[in-house]
């Protein structure tokens, strides 16, 4: 257990000694340009929702028939 302790005590200040220049990543985000919007994000954003919200409704009239099927087979 103390072994255990110890590591993981050298290795948080191992971590602790990284500087922020090193710890930076190779990638740069820059700001976006909200006058030059990226269409295809935008148009595959968009349908995506429309095709969930669709798959959605047909689901929900399925269990609905579904149900209403049941309810009737119940009565009878």
């Amino acid at each position: 257990m103390a072994a255990t302790l110890r590591t993981a005590k050298r290795f948080l200040q191992v971590l602790s000694k990284v500087t922020p220049s090193l710890s930076r990543s190779v990638f740069q985000v820059g700001r976006e340009d909200f006058k030059n919007p990226n269409w295809i994000k935008v148009g595959l954003s968009l349908s995506s929702t429309a095709l969930l919200w669709v798959m959605l409704i047909k689901h929900h009239n399925y269990e609905m028939a579904e149900y209403e099927r049941r309810k009737e087979e119940q009565d009878s």
